[in-house]
Order: C-alpha cells, then structure tokens, then sequence
C-alpha cells in the first residue's frame, strides 16, 4: 500500500524517498533492510507501515521480525524520527479485527521500548463502531482507495504538523 501512494506529491515541501513494496511481508523487509540502511543515509523522517500481507497469508508471528526492524532503524538513525505505523483495516473474512487491533497494539509497544512515535492510522478508517470505512478500500477489502490515501495522509500531516 506505501509502494502505490504518491507521497511525494502529496507532501511537496519534503524530499519523500518511497522504499514500499507491494506484497511484501514483514521477514522481506527485514531481508532487504541492510540494502536500505546502503541507500538512505540521515532522513528526518522514516515511517514504518508492514505486516498486513503477513496477517492476510494466516502468518501472525511477526512481532519478532517487527522489532528487529525497528531495533535496526533506530540505531542506524539515530537523529531521525523513526514512525512505526499501525496496520490498517481490511474487509476480509478470514481476518478478524480484533488481530488487527491486538497487533497494532503490540506494534504501539515495540515503538515505545525503542523511542520511536506511534501513529495509529488504523482509527481514522473505521467508523465509530470498529468496522471500516468501504469508500477507503478498493473493492476487494484490502488496497487502499483513493479517499483511504487522502485519509492516511491527513494523519501523516497531522504528525508532521505536531
């Protein structure tokens, strides 16, 4: 979902270097992390958003593999604001909310014990009784729509603006 947002259009005062890859789990970003940690030197900002395509593929440990990464990214840039997003909502029915939910509160967690901020991106795409807003998903439940891009970043300007 990263991988497809125009991000630097949407934030024109900053140089956004988009590092997403569709499809990828949260043990392929840990794979790949020592090339971006090559390619990236000093950025102010890193946000983190991985581990729903883990969850949608029935793959639920990936606390472990989560936390390396954050424990990588904080020590390699030390003098950037290392983001650790929440997992967004999907509609499908294999997935139960409340995984996403409890995950998302363990990632809250891992972004505490390593000083890194948490950005619960997850509640401005549900309504007020859990379930997600339809007109933020595409139609098969999981990708992001168009208003869901507009939605995420008004969150993420929102932090940026604090």
């Amino acid at each position: 979902m990263t991988e497809w947002g125009d991000w630097q259009r949407r934030f024109p005062d900053y140089s956004v270097t988009n590092l997403g890859i569709s499809g990828e789990t949260v043990e392929g970003l840990l794979a790949r992390r020592e090339r971006i940690r090559a390619g990236v030197a000093n950025p102010d900002y890193i946000f983190l958003m991985t581990g729903i395509n883990n969850i949608a593929n029935e793959q639920y440990d990936i606390i472990d593999p989560y936390r390396e990464i954050v424990r990588n990214l904080t020590t390699w840039y030390k003098r950037s604001t290392l983001v650790v997003q929440s997992i967004l909502p999907v509609e499908l029915t294999w997935i139960s909310p409340e995984v996403i939910r409890d995950t998302n509160r363990e990632l809250e967690q891992i972004a505490r014990e390593f000083n890194a901020e948490y950005l619960d991106v997850y509640s401005a795409f549900v309504d007020p009784t859990g379930n997600p807003w339809s007109e933020c998903l595409q139609d098969d439940g999981v990708h992001v729509s168009r208003q869901g891009y507009d939605v995420w970043t008004k969150e993420v300007d929102r932090f940026l603006k604090r």
